[in-house]
């Protein structure tokens, strides 16, 4: 009876981490965010149209270009954060921070952590880096960046992530490390857009440590092609279907004329100002890329090849 009675604790405790943090690699939680992309902070300034140009009885709504209306309340109104840390992670060494950011019809509960596996992925990669994940619009065919495109508001958010990460491990010895932390942005598909906000004018471009593209490039070639001129010790890593060829042709064309050296084969050690633009097969489907498109774990198998001493 006893020993019944210890499996069973010992299987609701196993489920209570397994759901707590997804894997034993890492720990995963989800927190409000002030600086978050949204709820959008809309100037009464501005010149251009009105985000919310629906409104039906003070129910602001956002006319989609693919997707008919979307409403402020459902769609634009979580200010939530994925933020994950392996286990292997020491405040005591050199320290980044990879922002993911997602493509369209996503939730970061849905398919950043559990579909995507994200936060396996770059605890997987053995990188001394924490995830952050913002949302952007909830499972939705839009790619609206909201206040990522602000002025600074990059910054003021990578510095929201060293203090709310540091209270959340109730350790102030993260608050130093990751306030001075390089960055590896990593956007998935429409997540271009919130990445060329963020290079555009988010204030952190002296952070940038690199920038990958999976399967993410479909347009602003030369807000890309500006960071890697005036910040040359960044790298790129650009995979791409053949939906994507063009723009990624694009930008490569851009850094060659800038004398940047270009590779088609990913390289054992990322380097700074390591230039790589990877064709994928015909048989890749882009939803389920980060599934294993192409490889097992296929942001893991990037990552690893970081070398982060280099990266300062």
């Amino acid at each position: 009876m006893r020993d019944k009675l210890s499996h069973y604790l010992a299987a609701l405790l196993l489920c209570f981490f397994n759901r707590a943090w997804g894997n034993a690699t890492e720990q995963t939680t989800l927190i409000k965010f002030q600086n978050a992309p949204f709820p959008y902070k809309e100037s009464s300034n501005s010149q251009n149209p009105p985000f919310f140009d629906v409104n039906e009885q003070g129910r602001r709504g956002h006319q989609s270009l693919r997707a008919g209306i979307y409403w402020e309340d459902e769609t634009y109104n979580d200010n939530r954060v994925l933020i994950s840390v392996p286990h292997h992670f020491k405040t005591s060494k050199p320290a980044i921070i990879i922002v993911y950011l997602h493509g369209n019809s996503a939730t970061l509960e849905r398919d950043v952590r559990d579909r995507q596996k994200i936060p396996h992925q770059v605890a997987a990669s053995e990188l001394n880096a924490i995830l952050v994940a913002p949302q952007f619009a909830v499972d939705a065919q839009d790619s609206s960046v909201g206040n990522f495109a602000g002025e600074n508001f990059f910054e003021k958010f990578l510095y929201e992530v060293a203090t709310k990460t540091a209270k959340w491990r109730r350790n102030k010895a993260f608050l130093e490390p990751l306030k001075n932390a390089k960055v590896i942005i990593v956007a998935y598909s429409g997540g271009y857009q919130a990445a060329a906000g963020a290079l555009e004018n988010g204030g952190a471009n002296d952070r940038i440590a690199g920038v990958v593209l999976l399967d993410a490039l479909y347009g602003r070639e030369q807000t890309f092609a500006n960071l890697f001129t005036n910040n040359p010790r960044s790298f790129l890593v650009s995979t791409f279907t053949e939906a994507a060829r063009v723009p990624n042709e694009n930008l490569k064309a851009l850094l060659q004329t800038n004398n940047k050296n270009t590779a088609e084969i990913l390289p054992e050690k990322i380097l700074p100002g390591t230039f790589t633009f990877i064709s994928l097969n015909p048989d890749v489907d882009h939803y389920t890329l980060l599934e294993g498109g192409w490889v097992e774990n296929p942001l893991a198998d990037i990552l690893r090849r970081v070398n982060l001493s280099k990266m300062k």
